[in-house]
């Protein structure tokens, strides 16, 4: 399902969408600061079902770069293969070509979607980012990531998201908050992942820290994290927005944060 079909029939009943970013929020939270189960899908799905629970998001938020972290952290084989060479690109090639973890993700968005019967949002980082982050993970930092590079890890990344197949995915969203590019990075430039994720019929957005490009002919506003902690309607420019996008701090009071959900409604 893409963010068209999410719009014309939110899961939630809302009037619009509304995806939350709730890995934060969901830990203080839910876990009461415990790690999030990413290792063990069993634990994961019941997270992810107290999570629908309370907020109701019209999709599940999965972070893969967090869910990549934990896997790493029981397959040091993977790691030091990332750092075999620093050559720029390898280690992000490396990570995203491992089979097991391919296939590890592709049961895990399969079951969540399942269990949830919700669409899920693939939070992964943006190609330059994603880029960076591997190097840093593989021991071989890189000074800088220039346009090519990011360039050649949104291919690394589109080859990645072939290899997903048909798992219940509404949204690929590439996180560039805080993006290491040398420029501003642009979804215009990731023709490569779009093209993918719309062969399979994903849509694909990019975030930056004072909006969120999206490829699909539809307007995704941000919420202000203030909304969550202050009072008073909504904006009507946010409301005016097809899908929100909100993220909820985990410092917001769970009593708080539904009366203003229901602000969204």
């Amino acid at each position: 399902m893409s963010l068209a079909g999410l719009t014309s029939a939110p899961p939630s009943g809302r009037t619009r969408p509304l995806l939350i970013d709730d890995t934060a929020y969901a830990t203080a939270v839910i876990r009461q600061g415990a790690p999030i189960p990413w290792t063990d899908l069993a634990a994961l799905v019941g997270h992810f079902g107290q999570t629908r629970s309370l907020l109701d998001p019209d999709a599940v938020w999965l972070d893969v770069r967090r869910w990549q972290q934990a896997q790493l952290e029981r397959t040091p084989d993977l790691v030091t293969e990332m750092g075999r060479r620093s050559r720029t690109g390898y280690a992000l090639r490396t990570l995203l070509g491992d089979d097991d973890l391919v296939a590890g993700l592709v049961t895990a968005v399969t079951t969540i979607g399942t269990s949830s019967r919700r669409p899920v949002v693939l939070h992964v980082p943006s190609p330059a980012s994603w880029l960076s982050w591997a190097h840093g993970v593989a021991g071989t930092d890189l000074d800088e990531v220039d346009e090519d590079a990011a360039d050649s890890a949104s291919m690394y990344i589109a080859e990645w998201l072939g290899r997903l197949g048909a798992v219940p995915v509404s949204l690929v969203l590439l996180d560039a908050v805080g993006s290491p590019a040398d420029t501003r990075e642009s979804l215009s430039e990731y023709g490569s992942v779009t093209n993918v994720a719309k062969h399979v019929g994903w849509s694909v957005a990019l975030r930056h820290a004072d909006m969120v490009e999206a490829a699909d002919d539809v307007v995704i506003a941000t919420v202000p994290e203030t909304f969550w902690t202050s009072s008073g309607d909504p904006d009507p420019e946010i409301l005016g927005a097809d899908i929100l996008l909100a993220t909820i701090p985990a410092a917001a009071s769970p009593e708080h944060v539904l009366d203003r959900l229901a602000t969204l409604r």
